[in-house]
């Protein structure tokens, strides 16, 4: 089992993202800008939230993979790829509907008594796959794997270094529960640079080449 150190990865991120963090802010801001002039906020506030998340995530993982692999991206490259952002889309929605998708079986089966239960059984799962899955996108963005076959993969490098990924979720957790404290705005911060600090994690974790120097942050 490869030994990845943590700390030096959340270090290596913070760097990417100083260099690079105009890039993260553009995105965030750009998405829900272009939404309001689709969807008035005051209008379908949650539609609203829903669809810049939606849009935003596959660029941002892009954009975060870019970073680590290259050092620097910009903002024509986030958005370059359009298959494998539309993979990532794919993956991103799938998460989302899982929840609704049982909750309406719950409403159709067993009224709306114990919909609140398959809720939470839904959240249960989608926790599960978000972190068994986490590298997927990596996969497909490498173009090592399809949407699918990505997942599994996924899967396979999550359970072989479980304990890594286990305590890479574990900070990421503490990092953003800290940042909340700070008046929310630290909370937005980390989010970003965890979106640099997750693909750093699969390139020491795979081998894969880049500027990012994934491999010095391993030990031995």
């Amino acid at each position: 089992m490869r030994e990845v150190n943590i700390s030096q990865l959340w270090g290596r991120a913070w760097d990417l993202f100083e260099v690079n963090g105009l890039l993260f802010v553009v995105l965030l801001v750009s998405s829900p800008i272009v939404i309001f002039f689709l969807i008035p906020i005051y209008v379908l506030l949650p539609i609203y939230v829903l669809l810049a998340y939606i849009l935003l995530m596959p660029v941002l993982v892009r954009a975060g993979y870019l970073v680590a692999r290259q050092g620097q991206s910009s903002f024509r490259e986030a958005f370059r790829d359009l298959s494998s952002l539309l993979k990532i889309f794919v993956y991103e929605l799938t998460l989302l509907l899982i929840p609704w998708i049982l909750l309406g079986m719950a409403h159709l089966v067993w009224g709306s008594v114990r919909a609140l239960d398959i809720l939470v059984v839904a959240g249960f799962i989608i926790l599960f796959l978000s972190f068994f899955g986490w590298a997927a996108p990596y996969y497909v963005l490498s173009g090592r794997a399809g949407i699918f076959s990505a997942i599994g993969q996924s899967f396979s490098l999550t359970t072989q270094n479980f304990g890594k990924v286990f305590v890479a979720f574990l900070s990421y957790i503490g990092l953003a529960i800290l940042g909340a404290l700070l008046c929310g705005a630290g909370l937005l911060v980390v989010i970003l640079v965890w979106h640099v600090f997750m693909p750093l994690l699969y390139l020491a974790l795979t081998d894969e080449e880049g500027v990012s120097h994934a491999k010095s942050l391993r030990l031995g």
